[in-house]
């Protein structure tokens, strides 16, 4: 990697739409600590509340605290569904500015919520927001990032998401009572408030652009993310964007073209023909779009040389073909990627993650019950610092590896979980419960949400994702709601069954997920050709 393409501005893109990723994780979490204030279930104090109007809560039984929870989950399903043929449709900055709507909504409602069925609809509405996020921000980071750098920049994903989780959980520490807990709502909302008005700052995703036919803006976009160097620098970092472009471009379906019948030939010749090619891109336009970067940038663009800059294939690309769900499902092409999407993206979920995320409060709290919030933020903060101190291991590393220490220290973990729990023995709980959620941020947070983009290929990436966090919603909406039922049934056996689901999945692994890391075509990754 060039250091040059490690710039302000990407960076700066990298923060603005991961802030969709921080708002999943702060609702994700944000009922955890104040649940048993917001549901009534600590019992008034009236030697310190001097007036039952003091007292604001929502009384709500154990099955409606878990359908509350996992209501989140539907909205993301439903949202997960379609929110990457929406995003190939309008673009990865369209459906971001859409889910920020979500995440605005969502929150002003629960902030306001009288009764359990508000409370719900605000969560669900928060849900549809946060199920395209999972789906859109992973497919951009993907698209905008260096091709040495996309292992570390996929992984602010899931960083973000824990950094949004320790911040609910902080907000917990300050905010858990009967007289302020909707301020922690209400703080969601904010949230998205604030990422609504930076997103539009951001550019479209370069590779959106590209399979758009949109060249001059794609080109435009790669500069402004890239940067460029001084003197000749400047012209091979120039000539290395052009390469990229014409990477993503794809050539058009001729066979599609030709059965189109009577209108096969006017088709053909718009297939073969584009106005806003790369080579008709004049230099006048970037500099005038982006702004002379460097002296060099207009010195390059300005000179005969510029020519040598432009791509050169004869043939233009049309639209790209759109996999419909059908397709992916059922064609032989892309069943194996089908079923490592698929196992990745559910293993993140019934490995028990949410079980500390949506009850590790309820859960330390029979451990520690003085401290129970106060642990449950140094857990998450430690998330947040395994997460970050791994991400450049992804790179390096490989994400097989990563996704096979993941999986075995969770189960490991989770056993031990189980066996402090049911021996009652606090300090084996407490160690087993923080390194079960460092383990997670070891692979199985960062991987699943990176992974996706280089299992499939460009025409597919959009329905994958769609198909690969549509059941991951329904994962989650699985583990938050049946696990308070399956802990108050067997107690914390439940974690010796999480353990187990853990141990399957580290096998799924070693057969059906292939290393990624260094292969740029999907080809190279299955070791096949794309056949359609």
């Amino acid at each position: 990697m060039r250091p040059s393409q490690f710039t302000p501005t990407l960076v700066y893109h990298v923060i603005i739409v991961c802030l969709g990723a921080l708002q999943f994780g702060y609702h994700l979490s944000e009922l955890n600590a104040p649940e048993v204030y917001i549901s009534c279930q600590i019992r008034v104090d009236q030697n310190f509340f001097r007036s039952q109007e003091l007292v604001d809560c929502i009384r709500m039984s154990p099955n409606q605290i878990g359908l509350v929870n996992s209501i989140f989950s539907v909205g993301g399903f439903l949202s997960a569904t379609f929110a990457g043929r929406l995003a190939d449709k309008i673009g990865r900055r369209g459906v971001t500015m859409i889910n920020c709507i979500s995440y605005i909504i969502g929150p002003a409602i629960m902030s306001v919520s009288t009764n359990f069925y508000i409370l719900m609809l605000g969560r669900f509405v928060s849900g549809l927001g946060s199920g395209a996020s999972l789906i859109v921000i992973p497919m951009y980071l993907n698209e905008i990032s260096p091709a040495a750098m996309s292992g570390m920049i996929g992984a602010m994903c899931q960083e973000f998401v824990n950094i949004g989780i320790l911040l609910a959980q902080v907000f917990g520490i300050f905010f858990s009572d009967f007289t302020k807990w909707r301020i922690i709502l209400s703080i969601g909302g904010m949230l998205g408030l604030l990422n609504l008005v930076l997103i539009p700052l951001c550019v479209e995703s370069p590779k959106w652009l590209t399979l758009r036919n949109r060249l001059h803006d794609a080109r435009v976009a790669l500069i402004a993310l890239r940067g460029l160097g001084s003197g000749p620098e400047a012209e091979v970092e120039l000539m290395a964007i052009d390469d990229l472009i014409d990477s993503w471009r794809e050539k058009p379906d001729l066979k599609a073209v030709v059965s189109a019948g009577s209108s096969s030939e006017s088709t053909l010749s718009e297939a073969v023909s584009d106005d806003d090619s790369v080579q008709n891109i004049s230099p006048e336009q970037i500099v005038a779009e982006i702004g002379p970067q460097s002296d060099s940038l207009s010195a390059i663009l300005s000179t005969e040389e510029a020519d040598t800059l432009n791509l050169v294939d004869s043939e233009s690309p049309h639209d790209f073909h759109k996999i419909s769900y059908k397709e992916f499902l059922a064609s032989p092409t892309y069943r194996r990627p089908m079923i490592a999407v698929i196992g990745i993206l559910t293993a993140q979920q019934f490995c028990g993650i949410n079980t500390m995320i949506f009850y590790g409060v309820t859960i330390l709290r029979v451990l520690f019950p003085t401290a129970a919030v106060l642990v449950n933020v140094l857990i998450s903060l430690l998330n947040c610092i395994v997460n970050l101190v791994v991400a450049p291991f992804v790179d390096r590393v490989g994400r097989k590896p990563l996704l096979l220490i993941s999986i075995g220290g969770m189960s490991m973990s989770s056993f031990l979980l189980a066996f402090g729990i049911l021996k009652n023995i606090m300090v084996l709980s407490a160690i087993a419960a923080t390194i079960f959620v460092a383990f997670f941020s070891v692979g199985l947070g960062p991987i699943p949400f990176l992974v996706i983009p280089e299992l499939t290929e460009a025409s597919s990436v959009g329905v994958a994702t769609s198909v690969g966090f549509t059941c991951n919603w329904i994962s989650i909406f699985i583990v938050g709601y049946l696990f308070p039922v399956l802990n108050n049934a067997i107690g914390g056996y439940v974690f010796f069954l999480l353990s187990g689901i853990a141990a399957c999945y580290f096998v799924f692994t070693i057969k059906f997920l292939p290393e990624t890391k260094g292969k740029a075509t999907f080809e190279e990754v299955w070791g096949t050709p794309l056949v359609i």
